[in-house]
């Protein structure tokens, strides 16, 4: 019968050494593991939107029957809180200088271009296109000019964003942490720049762009409002919903789309809408005279053709020569007088806007002597030294 010291050779007490020190450095655990559950992953992630709510057609129209529960107008017949609004245009058509005078028009319950505000809005102006000093300096000559009845206000907040990429929701964190701010409407300028490495041609690049800016109005329960450009080229014979550059998506996404497009009259512009909520407006044509928009009831929104712009600078070039020699000649008392003169010597009628972009081009040439309230203004060319 084998004895256990049979066992004990030099050769198993060093095996069983190595074991033993093998054991020592291995953690309690590290030997076993208990066996990990799978996990199906739609049992892991909790679905971040509520339930659906579905309701039947008597629900339907006895909500429908509380006009309490409509949501607010912010700027009549065209656009409610809590939804989208576009303003295109051309390039340098004057589209920040329109979102500017739309968001001090809201602060302060003024009309704009035409269209009533129906109540002092608080606004929150995104700012990516100005160096923020010269976006103040600009916003300082609007709301000091006499033309206008816009006063300082809290209800108007400006951010200079120019040279930053934010995203949606980290500017709805900033917005949001505001002290007694909750803004009725916020107005970015202009979309490119928000939309950061997105290629606007791509419909499914500005369809995520577009379901952000969703996202962030109504996360704040306020009307987003951004500017855009037009494509190239005369738009006088394309729809005005699909005069903006780049993707359809911007003729189908804003539940108000705004244009400004060059009237047949020089510094004119047309104001049309298409509108989601609202029945068609009529088209408004707008003065442009810095820094105004001034609307022009009277004018017929005709736009302007291929090449007439062209044939518009040569017919003004001509009227103010013609103006200017009449004034060399004798001073002449009062507008009309002056516009009258124009229209005998050159056989073309002159309209009142007419007149006034004449006496633009001879700024500098003619002298012009407002004698105040009742008395007529004196014109006469300006003698050089």
């Amino acid at each position: 019968m084998a004895r256990r010291e049979d066992y004990l050779t030099p050769e198993t007490l060093a095996a069983a050494d190595e074991v033993d020190r093998l054991l020592a450095n291995m953690s309690p655990t590290a030997s076993y593991q208990e066996p990990i559950p799978s996990v199906h992953v739609n049992d892991a992630i909790e679905d971040p939107l509520p339930a659906p709510t579905f309701i039947d057609l008597f629900q339907v129209m006895a909500d429908a029957s509380d006009p309490s529960t409509l949501p607010p107008v912010l700027l009549e017949g065209i656009l409610h809180k809590g939804c989208k609004m576009i303003l295109s245009g051309s390039s340098k058509a004057g589209k920040t200088l329109g979102l500017m005078h739309l968001g001090l028009a809201a602060a302060n319950g003024l009309p704009w271009m035409g269209h009533r505000i129906n109540r002092q809005c608080k606004v929150v102006y995104l700012d990516f296109e100005l160096k923020p000093r010269l976006a103040k300096e600009r916003i300082k000559t609007i709301v000091s000019d006499k033309a206008n009845e816009y006063f300082p206000t809290k209800n108007f907040m400006y951010c200079g964003l120019r040279g930053q990429k934010r995203s949606l929701e980290d500017l709805a964190l900033h917005i949001q942490a505001i002290r007694d701010f909750e803004p009725d409407m916020v107005i970015v300028d202009p979309f490119y720049k928000l939309g950061g490495d997105y290629d606007e041609n791509d419909a499914g690049s500005v369809g995520l762009v577009l379901d952000e800016m969703e996202k962030f109005s109504e996360r704040l329960d306020c009307a987003f409002v951004y500017a855009h450009h037009f494509s190239k080229g005369n738009k006088a014979e394309t729809d005005h919903i699909d005069r903006a550059s780049g993707s359809g998506v911007f003729a189908r996404d804003p539940d108000a789309i705004l244009t400004l497009t060059p009237h047949e009259e020089d510094y004119h512009l047309v104001l049309e809408a298409t509108l989601r909520n609202f029945p068609t407006p009529e088209k408004k044509v707008i003065e442009f005279a810095w820094p105004n928009f001034i609307h022009k009831p009277d004018l017929e929104p005709t736009l302007r053709k291929a090449g007439q712009a062209s044939e518009n600078k040569k017919l003004n070039a001509h009227l103010a020569e013609k103006t200017l020699e009449i004034l060399k000649q004798n001073s002449v008392m009062g507008l009309q007088n002056l516009t009258n003169k124009l229209a005998d010597q050159t056989n073309n009628p002159i309209s009142k806007d007419k007149m006034r972009t004449i006496l633009r081009l001879l700024k500098g040439k003619i002298e012009v002597q407002d004698r105040g309230p009742g008395k007529e203004t004196i014109y006469s060319a300006r003698l050089l030294n």
